[in-house]
């Protein structure tokens, strides 16, 4: 006899941007989409409609057709499981592509996910599980980055990402990423990631408003997926460059603002994430086959992503002038009623621009199409 499933997950948006694609190797698309395929496939018996697929990209940098063929050969059973859309925007980057996509969805959750990020099995249903509490407002999941040569095991075991077996480290960090969330739909309108002059910071600033004001958060490490790695050594400089100019305006709001402060930070940051990725790299390089004659190898990657970076947020913290933030303010309400948007106060989640407007991106000059 067969088994009869009996529906209960809702209706979900699942807003997918089309920009990390145009850098990584098209191989991480590939398996993106295909994981994608198969989790909705495997979810779909026990949802009650279809979730909307949404692929945002920006017109000026992306042809269509390209994410259609790739659709084409990786997910071609997707349309069957999904309504998809593939939505053009006119120059949105990143954590635009974000705000914008959620904007559009008319489901109570909405998904984000990268199009270099696989998911893997169990994926969707784990981080939809913890939306049964009424005052959860985002769930967080568990990103792990893919590796298959000596570079991108290197930057497994020393990038933001923890390791697959790390599981229980990652769901104590207080941290979000906006390349696998979910977020309470009506909430994030009323809250979108702010515009903040850093590159890679804006979801982290969205979390800190979001604790602050005395919302729910939870992450959970059962909704995995496999994040595509840095693509080359010139893409590794930039991003390294990159992520020292994030971590002077980060240093500027969270740790201080004089310039002398900032150029400290620099070097206790330095410090800390060299000595951790070298202890890394000795102690837990089997688990991402990296051989002992590679070792030394990336621990000199490490010291030269991290010197570079070490290096940009110096000349940003001698150089770059910033304003404060607004102090986040404390939430007076239990929670925002169901029937509306949330009226908490936006202090604490910064200015946020108007998703439908399109602007300049800090986006390096590197790009490749599949």
């Amino acid at each position: 006899m067969t088994e009869t499933i009996t529906p209960t997950m809702d209706p979900v948006t699942i807003v997918i941007e089309w920009e990390n694609a145009i850098d990584v190797h098209d191989k991480w698309t590939s398996r993106a989409m295909a994981g994608l395929e198969k989790e909705l496939a495997r979810t779909a018996p026990k949802m009650r409609s279809k979730p909307r697929v949404m692929y945002l990209y920006d017109r000026n940098a992306v042809d269509p057709k390209v994410i259609e063929k790739a659709l084409a050969e990786n997910a071609p059973k997707i349309r069957k499981l999904a309504d998809l859309e593939i939505i053009p925007t006119d120059g949105l980057t990143y954590y635009k592509l974000k705000n914008f996509g959620i904007a559009r969805s008319k489901t109570g959750i909405s998904v984000m996910l990268d199009s270099d990020a696989a998911p893997q099995p169990g994926w969707l249903e784990n981080l939809l599980a913890p939306f049964k509490d009424k005052d959860i407002q985002a769930v967080g999941g568990f990103t792990v980055l893919g590796h298959d040569d000596m570079l991108s095991k290197t930057m497994a075991l020393s990038w933001i990402f923890n390791l697959p077996e790390e599981r229980a480290k990652t769901v104590k960090r207080h941290k979000i990423h906006a390349n696998n969330c979910a977020v309470r739909t009506d909430f994030f309108n009323a809250h979108p990631f702010p515009d903040l002059p850093a590159f890679k910071k804006q979801c982290g600033f969205w979390l800190r408003g979001l604790s602050a004001e005395g919302h729910k958060y939870v992450r959970t490490s059962d909704a995995m997926t496999v994040h595509a790695p840095h693509p080359g050594f010139g893409f590794l400089v930039w991003r390294a460059w990159t992520m020292g100019l994030d971590r002077d305006y980060q240093a500027f709001q969270t740790v201080s603002e004089g310039r002398m402060g900032r150029v400290g930070h620099a070097f206790s940051f330095f410090g800390k994430k060299v000595s951790k990725s070298w202890w890394r790299i000795l102690s837990k390089g089997r688990s991402v086959g990296l051989p002992v004659w590679q070792r030394p190898f990336a621990m000199a990657i490490t010291f030269g992503f991290y010197g570079i970076g070490l290096v940009g947020e110096i000349k940003s913290a001698l150089t770059r002038d910033f304003e404060p933030l607004p102090k986040p303010a404390p939430r007076t309400a239990k929670r925002p009623a169901a029937s509306r948007r949330s009226k908490v106060p936006a202090s604490a989640f910064a200015s946020a621009p108007d998703p439908s407007r399109a602007g300049p991106g800090p986006r390096s000059a590197i790009r490749r199409t599949l």
